[in-house]
């Protein structure tokens, strides 16, 4: 089981130092992910010879408040991804019927294995930045964590995620 290990620094710190728990607090556990089309889709527009949709980057952040997984809703039209289900969930605007769509995974410059999943929600992330302003485009939800092993340590500054 490979394992993704962060250590939150403060921007302006020399290092080596050590890990701020105060960095971590701001930014949260948050990795580099790609959001691309599943195999499957993948795979039907090849047959048909059609252009296969870059695939799009961003940062996602580990949501343990979150028990479906999300994208960015700009991310999915972009690659041109139908619904396939609608879901039923409370936001901090109230509760909303979101669609669902499958879609892949996968995390560049991380050890973290990609995965496709069935049931990713189409939610409204536009705006959310993090880090140097980087776009946030994904949620990992306890859908996605309910298979992995995921340590939040704050006061040591450190986060570490294996699935």
């Amino acid at each position: 089981m490979p394992t993704h290990n962060v250590f939150a620094f403060h921007p302006a710190t020399v290092h080596p130092a050590p890990p701020s728990p105060q960095s971590l607090a701001r930014n949260g556990p948050c990795v580099r992910v790609q959001i691309e089309v599943s195999n499957v889709l993948a795979q039907a527009l090849q047959t048909a010879n059609q252009p296969i949709p870059v695939p799009v980057e961003g940062i996602a952040i580990i949501d343990t408040g979150a028990s479906i997984t999300s994208c960015d809703a700009s991310v999915i039209a972009r690659l041109g991804i139908n619904p396939n289900g609608v879901a039923a969930v409370g936001t901090a605007g109230g509760p909303q019927h979101l669609s669902t769509y499958q879609a892949r995974f996968s995390f560049p410059g991380a050890p973290l294995p990609a995965f496709e999943h069935p049931r990713v929600l189409g939610a409204n992330l536009s705006g959310q930045t993090i880090l140097n302003q980087e776009p946030v485009i994904a949620l990992i939800g306890r859908d996605v964590l309910s298979r992995s092993v995921f340590v939040y340590n704050g006061s040591a500054g450190v986060w570490s995620l294996s699935f």
